[in-house]
């Protein structure tokens, strides 16, 4: 007995002593070194941001996307931003456009005059899409169309300090969204706006959203960026905040941004843009570097991976010997998933001296 009592042990040491010697996941081992041009998502006459694909019920690829007049520069984001779907045969497209998800409905409502940064979880057999909404004062509709939005206009400030995080539901990404007529995330305390709403399934079932706000001050642009953590028992809410931070930095103003979690081997993992590479280090702090973080199955206490920095920041090269430089090389980052594993990263890209921007399909090599 005492014999078999010691195998027992030495077998479970054998197998700990083996998971501690296996490498740590490496994100950036599923990328491949050069991109393909022909995976760009992209229309004529909008700048394209922040794209979710899923596969629907009617078998093919549905794209979920925010979408601008590109007459409108890239700030008009924060105010003239929709979103949009298009549909493809392929996973890497090309994507044709079929219809808006949330057009603008005008500014008597929370999120009449702008909806950006979609997230598409699929739960159950529907569709919820997290998004940011605002509205503005109406200045906007009086202007020209080639008038480009910018932060030294304080009704740009209106329409970003609107901000809330909403929510939308489908039975089918053919079908209609039902819209809301209160934001999911409003506003309390010293917050001024809410956005960047990312939701994910915890091993346990709740439902773990992550979320911004920016805290008040004397100026129109808030102190504070804030990433926190919120859970609830249905993708419909209500949400809770944790009380716990999501990500935070022991002296950056903006600890992260644009980000992406989902599970794997028991583990929570956080795709992160970096802002200001304060993280990595890696740039100047104009530069935003795309970065791995980790948590255990809660997804609430979050560290640097080991294999922190998957791709830097500046430079997007093609498979055709070209290289865009870019001013954003991989925000608002999104899987394809399949079963639950990622099969695709989609990022969004605005080349440098540009205000034209687009989203890129990477499909991944398979996990070790």
């Amino acid at each position: 007995m005492k014999n078999l009592i010691l195998l027992m042990i030495l077998s479970s040491l054998s197998i700990i002593s083996r998971a501690q010697q296996q490498p740590d996941f490496n994100f950036k081992e599923l990328l491949p070194e050069k991109f393909d041009k022909s995976n760009i998502i992209q229309e004529e006459d909008y700048n394209v941001w922040g794209t979710n694909i899923l596969k629907g019920k009617d078998g093919k690829y549905h794209a979920i996307y925010s979408r601008w007049p590109k007459s409108r520069g890239h700030n008009g984001w924060v105010t003239h931003s929709e979103i949009a779907h298009a549909v493809s045969d392929s996973l890497t497209g090309p994507y044709i456009f079929k219809n808006l998800v949330l057009p603008p409905r005008g500014n008597q409502f929370w999120d009449g005059d702008c909806t950006h940064n979609p997230h598409v979880l699929e739960y159950k057999g529907k569709y919820y899409l997290y998004h940011m909404g605002n509205h503005g004062s109406g200045y906007w509709d009086k202007t020209a169309d080639t008038v480009m939005p910018k932060p030294d206009n304080k009704e740009w400030w209106v329409n970003r300090n609107n901000q809330r995080v909403g929510l939308a539901i489908a039975d089918d990404l053919n079908g209609e969204w039902k819209r809301f007529d209160k934001p999911l995330i409003d506003i309390s305390g010293n917050r001024i706006m809410t956005s960047t709403p990312v939701a994910s399934v915890r091993p346990d079932g709740k439902i773990l959203l992550v979320y911004k706000y920016v805290t008040k001050d004397t100026n129109l642009e808030g102190k504070q960026v804030v990433h926190v953590t919120s859970l609830s028992d249905s993708p419909q809410g209500p949400f809770v905040d944790t009380g716990v931070p999501f990500i935070v930095h022991p002296t950056a103003k903006f600890a992260t941004d644009d980000h992406v979690e989902w599970v794997y081997n028991g583990k929570y993992y956080c795709l992160a843009k970096d802002p200001h590479s304060v993280w990595s280090g890696k740039g100047d702090s104009s530069e935003h570097p795309c970065v791995l973080f980790e948590s255990d199955e809660k997804g609430l206490e979050w560290k640097k991976s080991e294999n922190f920095l998957v791709l830097e920041y500046g430079e997007i090269p093609w498979t055709d010997g070209s290289v865009t430089k870019a001013l954003r090389s991989a925000d608002m980052p999104k899987f394809y998933m399949e079963d639950g594993v990622p099969k695709a990263l989609i990022i969004a890209i605005l080349p440098r001296d540009s205000e034209i921007s687009f989203s890129l399909v990477i499909p991944l090599k398979s996990y070790k």
